[in-house]
């Protein structure tokens, strides 16, 4: 009876403390909070001289047991706590535990961990505890815990709106909406499903059916994360990898009028011309900045990955063009720096050469931090290694020689020949090694510059124009091709408009200006005669006929008006007659003047004489009478121009 009280009394006190557990033989199923101890307990010690194996499954189906070790110290190499991914020691062993080595967070697994070992699909883990004779240990304490393992999910693209072409890229202008409609496949139950959207420029949105505006041109990678309701937060894997192509904006470089401006009533020509701008990701540039010690013999790495020249290799050395770093460092005589491609196969760049000269621009005392990079590329097509090139000033705060960038690109100490045969693709690495124990420097970032046409259509794009031309305008009177001219009618602005198709389907318009000037209207000038002129010089003030030849015009104060010898000199605008209100002139001879609207070229010329003149002989001539109408009003008409031929005599009527 006895017995059977002290077995009841044991059971209730296991009952009433469920949460916790102490180390023992058997099994136990448990998710809720709670702790695991060594045999002693809350407060130890672990027993002598002991040997127990204790099962822990989860409560739940599906779940996996956890154990997170919080405390732990065992007599070292003379107790041992070993744990199985099972529910017994005849499945893989995690490790044997001791001294102050604690297992750390413990999950069961639900499938082997050593190759040929058991599933285990009830998630349960076994812990076996041995100890000696000789003194308790310490014990453990840890936190007992179910975790649900993430099912499988996939993410999947349902639809887009619109539709990816045969190469399943979205192409669309700027501006454009793109509808993705998303879903996911998932191994147990899609409870609670999440769908969280990657539209590749930085934004993000939720939801299984989702609209993104893309409003600036360049090339976006979409994916689709979908989750469940698990705690643990579990997400697909997968990438989707949709490619949206945005158009670029097309180059109208050379659309444009033969001339600008142009004088009122000419005609002009306009040339219309574009072409698609190329777009390519830059995805082998960057680099893991790299900080220069000055430790001799240290080396250090910056990494470059790329990932966008899918499963190409390099075939031939020319298709790495350069190989290019932004570096500052103080003394490159201790330098050796090496590209290493993800194939592992090295070109040197630069070797121990060179002494004392800097690159870029850095700062003279160590420890200071970074200086100023410039950048300096590697290629075969260079003519001098990097210690050769030519030098200019740099250094803080005392200057030293630093080599020109300008001068490159610089010969590698290698051959980029090496490189042939390396994946494109994966880690690129830059290896430097400071030979000495003195000066440092900065690798900020670094590139690697590939042929173009290495990049697979996902990652670089050209659209192409379908169709071009020049819209309608009633003042086209002519078209040739591209080429059209153009006769305004009036002064003013007349804008034509060039416009563009591309294979996109994107349409864009270039507006191309012709300026026509103000209508000339100008007047005949008049001759200049000097009476009675006497002796040379005979001097001639030409700005006289400057108010006849503009009395007509609207805009007589943006005219400008000179005064030419000859009719080559009016029609060039050149040798202006300076001054040219006091000209000195000879009998007969022709001036030309020349009337220009301010600065434009737009001008009217006229010529006009400069002539010597007698004074004119004066005959008396008698009075005229003539008798009264009859009206006796003393009016009556009187024929002033009888007179004229006796008083000119015999002087050329014409002349006067």
């Amino acid at each position: 009876m006895k017995k059977v009280l002290l077995l009841s009394t044991l059971f209730l006190s296991y009952f009433l403390n469920a949460q916790d557990i102490t180390m023992q033989n058997g099994t136990f199923n448990q998710c809720s909070a709670g702790f695991f101890y060594d045999s002693g307990g809350e407060f130890g010690p672990a027993g002598n001289n002991e040997n127990f194996t204790l099962t822990l499954c989860p409560d739940s189906p599906g779940f996996q047991a956890q154990v997170n070790f919080i405390a732990f110290q065992l007599q070292a190499n003379l107790d041992f706590l070993t744990i199985y991914n099972g529910p017994d020691v005849t499945y893989d062993e995690i490790g044997t535990f001791t001294a102050v080595n604690s297992p750390g967070l413990i999950t069961a697994s639900l499938t082997e961990i050593n190759p040929g070992g058991q599933a285990n699909p009830d998630g349960c883990l076994t812990f076996v505890y041995t100890s000696n004779a000789d003194g308790p240990s310490e014990g453990w304490q840890a936190e007992i815990s179910c975790f649900e393992p993430c099912q499988s999910i996939d993410a999947v693209l349902v639809s887009t709106t619109p539709v990816a072409n045969t190469e399943n890229i979205i192409r669309i202008c700027q501006g454009d909406e793109v509808t993705f409609e998303g879903d996911g496949v998932f191994g147990a139950d899609p409870t609670g499903a999440t769908y969280t959207w990657d539209f590749g420029d930085g934004t993000s949105d939720t939801g299984q059916t989702v609209t993104k505006t893309y409003d600036n041109e360049g090339i976006y990678i979409v994916n689709l994360a979908v989750g469940d309701d698990n705690p643990a937060g579990c997400s697909s894997t997968n990438l989707i990898n949709q490619f949206v192509h945005v158009s670029t904006n097309p180059d109208f470089t050379g659309s444009a009028p033969a001339q600008a401006t142009i004088c009122y009533g000419e005609q002009v020509d306009i040339v219309g011309q574009v072409q698609g701008v190329n777009f390519a990701i830059d995805c082998a540039n960057g680099g893991v900045q790299a900080n220069l010690g000055s430790a001799g013999g240290a080396t250090y790495n910056s990494e470059l990955d790329l990932d966008c020249f899918l499963g190409q290799q390099i075939t031939d050395p020319t298709q790495l063009e350069s190989i290019c770093i932004v570096m500052e460092h103080t003394y490159i005589g201790d330098l050796e720096i090496i590209v290493i491609s993800p194939s592992g196969q090295q070109v040197t760049l630069h070797n121990q050469t060179g002494n004392g000269t800097f690159v870029g621009d850095p700062i003279i005392s160590d420890g200071t931090g970074p200086g100023v990079g410039w950048e300096y590329c590697f290629a075969m097509t260079g003519t001098q290694i990097l210690s050769n090139g030519p030098t200019i000033p740099g250094g803080t705060p005392t200057q030293g020689n630093s080599v020109d960038p300008d001068a490159g690109p610089f010969l590698p100490i290698g051959d980029f020949a090496n490189f042939v045969g390396s994946d494109i693709n994966g880690e690129w690495t830059l290896f430097i090694e400071d030979h000495l124990n003195i000066d440092d420097g900065t690798i900020f970032t670094w590139s690697l510059n590939f042929d173009e046409s290495l990049l697979v259509s996902d990652f670089a794009f050209t659209p192409i124009i379908d169709n071009e031309g020049w819209n309608a305008d009633p003042t086209i009177v002519a078209t040739t091709g591209n080429v059209i001219t153009v006769a305004p009618p009036d002064a003013g602005t007349y804008t034509y408009t060039y416009t563009a198709e591309d294979d996109f389907g994107c349409t864009y318009t270039q507006d191309v200006s012709v300026e026509v000037l103000p209508e000339l209207i100008t007047e005949t000038p008049n001759p200049l005669v000097i009476c009675n002129p006497g002796a040379p010089p005979y001097i001639f003030d030409l700005e006289l006929n400057t108010p006849v030849v503009t009395a007509s015009a609207p805009n007589s104060g943006d005219l400008v008006v000179t005064y030419h010898n000859s009719q080559a000199d009016a029609e060039n605008d050149a040798n202006a007659i300076a001054p040219s209100n006091t000209y000195s002139g000879t009998d007969g001879e022709t001036v030309y003047v020349r009337i220009e609207y301010l600065d434009s070229g737009c001008f009217d010329w006229y010529p006009f004489t400069v002539s010597l003149s007698d004074p004119p002989v004066i005959n008396n001539v008698p009075d005229i009478s003539v008798c009264d109408d009859g009206l006796n009003d003393g009016i009556e008409l009187f024929n002033l121009e009888s007179q004229t031929n006796d008083i000119l005599g015999a002087q050329d009527p014409a002349a006067y």
